[in-house]
C-alpha cells in the first residue's frame, strides 16, 4: 500500500517570517533573500513510500532524496534528542532529515550508514516502510 505524508515545518515558517520582517524594516535586502529561499526550500518535509523506494523532498522537490527498500536493513522508530532542522549529518551517528519535532524513523543501510527521517507520525511511517519490505522481498522471492 503507498505511502505520502507531509510534514509542516511552522517554526521554520514562523522563523523565516519574522526573519522577513526585520530584513524589511532594516532594508537588508540579502537577508530577505537567504530568508525567502530558507523557508520556500524547507517549510515542508514530504516522505513517500511505494513498491521500490523511500523517498523524501523539502519544499517544492529541489532538495531530495531516494532510498531502495532493497538498500535498507532495518526501520525502526526513533527519538532524536537535538533540536535541529533541515538536513544534517553527525559523526557515527548518520543524517537527520527533519522539519519539526523530535520524533523521526530510523534507516538502517546495509553498508552501515544510517538516516534518521524527521515525521509527525512515526508509528505508520514505520509500519508502510515494513510493509514495503516484506512486499518486495516476496516480489524478489517469486521471481528466482
Amino acid at each position: 500500500m503507498p505511502y505520502k505524508h507531509t510534514q509542516i515545518g511552522y517554526v521554520i515558517i514562523l522563523a523565516m517570517l519574522v526573519t522577513v520582517l526585520i530584513a524589511i524594516l532594516l532594508k537588508v535586502m540579502v537577508l530577505l533573500f537567504i530568508a525567502g529561499v530558507v523557508g520556500i526550500l524547507f517549510s515542508t518535509l514530504t516522505v513517500s513510500v511505494d513498491g521500490e523506494c523511500v523517498r523524501l523532498w523539502f519544499g517544492p522537490g529541489f532538495i531530495s532524496m531516494r532510498f531502495a527498500l532493497g538498500d535498507i536493513e532495518t526501520c525502526q522508530v526513533a527519538k532524536f534528542r537535538c533540536c535541529a532542522w533541515g538536513i544534517h549529518g553527525w559523526p557515527g551517528k548518520g543524517w537527520l532529515l527533519n522539519v519539526s519535532g523530535f520524533h523521526s524513523v530510523e534507516l538502517k543501510m546495509r553498508k552501515g550508514e544510517k538516516c534518521y527521517i524527521g515525521t509527525d507520525e512515526p508509528e505508520a511511517l514505520e509500519k508502510a516502510i515494513r510493509e514495503a519490505m516484506h512486499a518486495a522481498l516476496h516480489r524478489f522471492l517469486k521471481v528466482e
